[in-house]
């Protein structure tokens, strides 16, 4: 085939054709990619990348044999050991630590998981995500990290990173359930706090290996005390004002404090201008930046999350009926009060806040205000999305906090109860997992023994829960067999009728005013779980922390509809309106997007109720690592060997123990 550097029209089909190999390398080194188009470079970019997994593959062999080598042969030693990585270090200058990670990617990919190997050889799945696969199964026995590699390998090339490992994470818990809870809690007693220096001066605090239900409620603290005092108008980055509200928790400086004392005396920080030439932060520009971390999500890790919220000063649509809503961490039209007055380019400076005064209703609603009104949709900070089998404790599968990732189905438990006062969405599947129906549950189950009241900063109306059921399955729950959880089930089964009619349609589109851009909050409801993420390819910004953006715009004439709705992180909806991006939505949930480049992609309709593996507890799990090393599994010593550089263990005769003079014991 001759390919020169003429763009034709069939360019890009000829490069996806392409098998990795020799013949695809020659087509991409007689290519220019200054002389391509958007559409045929999209191609180019796949087809290089098709060549770097496989010459990614082709090392990872290479150190893999040049681990195992002896000097004249040609057969290699049984295992690699902890002198292996020397080898690769003094070759390529790597530390050992960095070769021993290649040798653990390496032995994994040859060895325990093949087919991860053979998926990069082949082009279609890319180093960083064969790595994740190795890393996240690590800890599972051989056979249980190999049904988990079976069953999502042909879904990998599409999925985000981030996503990748939390599908790993569910599909490895729903696999062997206690297994998961065992290495969870033997993780938790390893517990820490570490403090780090950056290269910048700053420090990083982290706190490591706590409880998920713990870290979370953390985190939804510090996101709600942000969130008022960013509502009584400090105008620094959501960022920063994160970290100052995390400082002031730990360092002891509000103790004694409730959360509106906390969020005033945070507030007054910033009452007075800095003195002109000091190195006070507040000098810079307080308004969010623009640009912003990458919307891609948990990409570099389950904790990993930008920091932007819904929007209520975007270019389209908000999620209340009455307009009203939590301030958006990343619009820059959230000024506050005192920068009304500035002009166009100015910077507006932190004003100037006097709260000695503040009357009682005017701290924000977001720590100890009253529950929203009728047809209000909650601006939620934190979610959980749970199977109501799960719930109800007939299984043991794991749930979903978006944002974050997999919780145990324990820790999921224990989080409905501190959501109790939250929103309960129940989301009615088909038999497939596909969306049918979204109730409002107004019951909850009671705990056992009496309810504690809610406190002022109990998170009133922060929380979103997302219980899960195929309609067939709710229909045939008898709620008498469920105790506390009687009167939901009662009450949703009571309610099935009325809906039986309009199950798989999404809610009547809106009448009356014709120039109002808001849906209502049934509508609202609908399009987010519908959605449940930000639409844009390779995004996973969770719904409720994203926009909702009128397909062909409102302004042109587009209806408040669900079929004209979809859900866009703050990002993609600017890539929408100004960074030259052309979407279609010709059925509700299926959106068609044309790049600036020209690149076509196209979105399909989520599935609500992702397909797990039934429980198949392993005869054989992993030993963890105060548990002792099994005896049986000579591989796993040497690699814990490896790892840790504790020493060798020997095995036979194929790695001699080494011979030393009586007199020159090591260490030499």
């Amino acid at each position: 085939m001759s390919i020169d550097q003429d763009v034709r029209s069939g360019l890009a089909a000829e490069l996806d054709a392409l098998a990795p190999g020799a013949e695809l390398v020659d087509a991409l080194e007689r290519l220019s990619p200054a002389a391509l188009t958007g559409e045929d470079l999209a191609s180019y970019v796949r087809a290089c990348a098709r060549a770097q997994s496989q010459a990614a593959a082709g090392f990872l062999e290479a150190i893999h044999h040049l681990g195992r080598a002896q000097a004249g042969r040609t057969d290699r030693r049984p295992e690699l050991d902890e002198f292996s990585g020397d080898e690769i270090s003094a070759i390529l200058g790597w530390s050992r630590t960095m070769s021993g990670r290649k040798l653990d990617l390496a032995d994994d990919l040859f060895g325990r998981l093949p087919e991860v190997g053979d998926a990069l050889r082949s082009g279609w799945l890319d180093e960083p995500k064969a790595q994740r696969f190795c890393e996240w199964t690590r800890d599972l026995a051989d056979d249980h990290a190999r049904l988990v590699c079976s069953e999502l390998l042909p879904e990998a090339p599409e999925l985000p990173v981030g996503e990748l490992i939390r599908r790993i994470e569910e599909t490895a818990a729903a696999l062997d359930p206690e297994w998961a809870k065992r290495r969870q809690k033997r993780a938790e007693k390893n517990a820490r706090v570490i403090l780090s220096p950056n290269p910048s001066g700053t420090a990083t605090l982290s706190i490591c290996d706590v409880n998920a239900v713990d870290g979370l409620s953390m985190r939804d603290r510090v996101d709600a005390l942000a969130a008022a005092v960013r509502g009584l108008g400090v105008l620094i980055p959501v960022g920063a004002l994160r970290a100052a509200v995390a400082a002031r928790l730990l360092d002891g400086s509000v103790a004694g404090l409730d959360d509106r004392h906390v969020a005033l005396t945070l507030a007054a920080e910033y009452r007075d201008p800095p003195p002109a030439g000091s190195d006070d932060p507040r000098q810079d520009d307080p308004r969010p930046d623009d640009s912003g971390p990458d919307d891609s999500g948990p990409d570099d890790g389950p904790g990993s999350r930008d920091d932007y919220g819904p929007d209520d000063h975007g270019s389209d649509d908000h999620s209340s009926d009455d307009g009203t809503g939590t301030p958006d961490d990343h619009s820059p039209d959230d000024r506050g009060p005192d920068a009304a007055g500035a002009t166009a380019g100015e910077t507006p400076m932190q004003g100037v806040l006097d709260l000695r005064d503040l009357p009682e209703h005017d701290l924000p609603p977001m720590l100890d205000g009253p529950e929203p009104g009728p047809g209000r949709v909650r601006s939620g900070t934190s979610g959980l999305r749970l199977r109501l089998s799960t719930a109800l404790g007939l299984d043991q599968l794991p749930g979903t906090v978006p944002g974050y990732g997999t919780v145990l189905a324990g820790d999921a438990r224990a989080m409905l109860l501190r959501h109790r006062h939250g929103e309960w969405r129940v989301v009615l599947t088909d038999d497939d997992g596909r969306l049918q129906h979204v109730l409002l549950a107004r019951r909850r189950p009671r705990p056992r023994g009496p309810c504690p009241p809610r406190a002022p900063g109990d998170e009133p109306c922060t929380a979103i829960v997302e219980l899960q059921v195929p309609t067939t399955l709710l229909a045939a729950l008898d709620p008498h067999e469920h105790g506390a959880w009687a009167p939901l089930l009662a009450e949703l089964q009571q309610r099935l009728p009325e809906v039986t009619s309009r199950l798989g349609r999404p809610p009547r589109e809106q009448t009356g005013d014709p120039a109002r851009r808001r849906p209502r909050a049934e509508v609202d409801r609908w399009v987010r779980v519908r959605d449940r993420h930000c639409v844009a390819p390779g995004c996973r910004r969770p719904a409720h922390k994203a926009d909702l953006d009128h397909t062909v715009d409102h302004a042109l004439g587009g209806p408040t509809s669900p079929w004209n709705l979809g859900v866009w992180d703050r990002h993609h909806h600017r890539a929408k309106h100004h960074g030259g991006w052309r979407v279609r939505q010709p059925t509700p949930g299926r959106f068609e997007i044309r790049t600036r480049a020209g690149v076509h992609h196209t979105t399909l309709p989520k599935r609500i109720l992702e397909p797990l593996p039934r429980p198949r507890p392993s005869t054989r799990p992993r030993p963890l690592p105060d548990e002792g090393w099994s005896e049986d599994d000579p591989g796993w010593r040497q690699r814990f060997v490896r790892r840790t550089g504790l020493g060798a263990i020997n095995h036979g005769p194929a790695i001699p123990p080494p011979v030393h003079a009586a007199d020159d014991p090591p260490p030499f």
